[in-house]
Parts: C-alpha cells; structure tokens; sequence
C-alpha cells in the first residue's frame, strides 16, 4: 500500500548543543510540499488566513508597504533551536522532510500515516471483505450444526462408556476375589514347604553334627595315639641323654685328671723357665747397668770439665767487666763530686742573698718608717747608703 501523504519526525536535532527546548511533534500535512507551499502563497497573495505549509501555524498578513511573501513561518531560535551558525526553521524542516522522502520513501517508521485516507482504504478493503464475512457466516452456522450433532453422538458413547464402566467394575471384583483365594492357597502351600524345609534342615543339621562328633571321636582317637608315640619317643629320648651324660662325666673327669697333670707340669716348666729367665735377666741388665754407669761417668767428667772452663771464663769476663765499669765509674763519681761542690757553693751564695735581702727589706722598711722631714733626694740617699752598707760589711 502506498500512502502519499506522510509526516516525517525530523530527529538530527535531538540532542544538539544549540536546542534551547525539545523539539516539536511535527503536524500531519496533506499533500505534498509544492502543493502546500502554492496553496499559502496564493492565500497570502488575496489576502486570505494562510497557514504555515510545514507546521499549519497561521500567518501574518502582508504588509502594506509589501515584500517577498514566505510560505513558513519566521525563522526563531527559541523555538526550534539552532543547527551551528543556522537557526533552524520551518522552511528547513520541511526541505529536509522532502528530502528524506525523496531518498528513502513515504513508507518510513519515522513518518505518520494521514488517517483520512487511511480510511478511505480500510473502508475499500472492508467492502471486499462482505462476501467473505457473509461465507465466514454461512461456515459458522454449518459449524453450530455439526457441533449439536457431535454432542448427541457424545452423550451416547459417555452413556456406553459408563455401562462399559459397570461392567468392568463387576469383572474387578470377581477377579479380586479370585485372586484372594488364590493368595490363601498360596500362602498354605508356603507355610506347607517352610514346615517341609525346616524339618529337611533340622535333619541335614543332625547328620552334619553327627558326622562332626565321629570326626572329633577320630581326631581325639588320632591324637592320643600321637601322645603316647610322643611319650614314648620322650621316654627313649631321656635314657639315651642319661647314658649320654654319664658318658660324658666319665670322659669329663678324666679329661679333668689329665689337665690337672698336665697344669703341675706347665707350672714346674713355667718356674724353672722363669728363674733362668730372672737369671738371665739379672745377668744382662748388671751388665748394661755397669756399661750404663761407665758411659754416665764419662760424660759427668766431660760435663764437669766443660763446666768448669766455662766457670773460668765467665770469671774471667766477671773481672774484666768490673773493672771496665770501675773504670767507667771514676769520671762520673768525681763529676759528681764537683756536682756536690757547686751546689754546695750556690746554697751558700743563696743564703748570703737571702740574708742581704733581708738586710736591704728591713733598711727600707726603717727609712720609709721615719718622720718626712726630709724631702725626696734625702730618702735616696738613705736608700743608696742602705744598699751600699751590705757591700762594705764583708770587706770590712
């Protein structure tokens, strides 16, 4: 089905940077675009209400004064928003609506149907649809016939199924009860053969115990014989050890005998060869001790003599070294003596100083003691004659 009119949702601007509000849902139109811009312009040209050829808007007037007349309304950006540099508008809406068309069709998801004519073909179509409404009518009463008598005949086969029912049920009961005997029967027959069974067990378990008791009997029979071979084998077994061990005494005792003998003898050898042995040892070790003291002898003389020249020699040395530090000592005992000399004559000269200082301390302590009558060059005088005085003593 083709549809010539269609409106198309114009979406590129969703979302947009420069939308300052959502878009508007776009009007359905009739006609095409040029149909639509030739019925505005002639609208506007006598003078008439015109309406915008894309959202049905109405228009201003011209003016009086004239001007190019426009099919849409005036571009606003508040309205529809802005593309970049562009303010989008009706009339670009509606070329980008054609232009969508011209490309991929009217027959778009994003384009809405014109209902009028919509109509108009639906009522068309339901038309052709009356003789398939009238044969659909005409199936349906057929349909309802058909369906009462498939109910009578359905009532018929539930009234035999049931009487079918009543049969069976009959049957069951008397098989149940057949069944019941036949459970009876065999439930006798059972305990018929349990009895047989447990009297067949009671005697196979007689015969197993009896056949166990001969063979304990045989075994206990077989065992006692085993006994008495093993007591009579112990039996002969202990008389020939006891002829055994009395054999073994005798051979013992005089294997004891012989080895008594024969220890005398080793113990008569054994000190007979050890006082020849202590002889013999004696012998040889008075002659390495006589060889022995010799050799000592000699070298405690060789020893001795060396000593003693070694004793002679560092006697010698001895005296050769106390005289050399004798020697030695000489010049240092008389500069040590001259030493003594000097200090001697310095603790001398000391005291005389000491005494002179004295002397000289207790002259000035004198002259400044007495009255001032005299001036300066009269106390010098007196200083100098007290300094000069000491001078004067050891002459005098």
């Amino acid at each position: 089905m083709h549809v010539t009119d269609e409106t198309v949702e114009y979406g590129e601007d969703e979302g947009h940077a420069d939308l300052a509000s959502p878009p508007e849902t776009p009007p359905v139109r009739q006609g095409n675009r040029e149909e639509r811009r030739e019925a505005t312009l002639r609208a506007l040209a006598a003078g008439q209400d015109a309406w915008c050829a894309y959202c049905g808007r109405s228009l201003p007037p011209l003016p009086s004064r004239g001007g190019r007349p426009t099919p849409y309304c005036a571009a606003d950006p508040d309205r529809y928003g802005r593309w970049g540099a562009k303010v989008i508008s009706c009339a670009m809406l509606d070329e980008q609506r054609e232009i969508w068309l011209t490309v991929y069709g009217p027959d778009q998801p994003m384009t809405r149907i014109d209902t009028q004519v919509l109509d108009e073909r639906l009522g068309a179509l339901l038309g052709t649809l009356d003789p398939v409404r009238a044969e659909i009518a005409a199936l349906q009463q057929q349909a309802s016939t058909e369906t009462a008598a498939a109910l009578t005949a359905k009532a018929e086969a539930e009234q035999a199924r049931q009487q079918a029912q009543e049969g069976a049920a009959a049957a069951a009961a008397e098989r149940d009860r057949a069944l019941a005997e036949a459970e009876g029967a065999r439930e006798q027959a059972e305990a018929d053969r349990a009895a047989r069974d447990g009297a067949r067990q009671a005697a196979e378990q007689a015969e197993r115990e009896r056949e166990q008791a001969l063979h304990d009997r045989r075994a206990a029979r077989e065992e006692r014989d085993r006994a008495e071979a093993d007591r009579q084998r112990a039996l002969d077994q202990a008389a020939t050890a006891q002829d055994r061990i009395a054999e073994l005494q005798t051979t013992l005792a005089g294997e004891r005998a012989t080895t008594l003998e024969r220890i005398d003898q080793l113990r008569r050898e054994e000190e007979q060869e050890r006082g020849r042995l202590r002889v013999s040892l004696d012998e040889e070790y008075q002659q390495r001790l006589r060889t022995r003291t010799a050799e000592l002898d000699e070298q405690l003389r060789t020893a001795q003599v060396a000593a003693d020249q070694r004793i002679n020699e560092l006697t010698s040395r001895l005296t050769e070294a106390t005289q050399n530090y004798a020697n030695a000592l000489s010049p240092l005992h008389e500069r040590i003596a001259a030493l003594d000399r000097e200090l001697a004559e310095r603790s001398t000269a000391e005291a005389a100083l000491t005494g002179r200082l004295e002397e000289l301390h207790a002259a000035v302590t004198e002259a400044l003691a007495e009255p001032d009558e005299d001036d300066d060059e009269t106390l010098r005088r007196r200083v100098a004659a007290a300094l000069e005085t000491p001078r004067q003593q050891p002459s005098g």
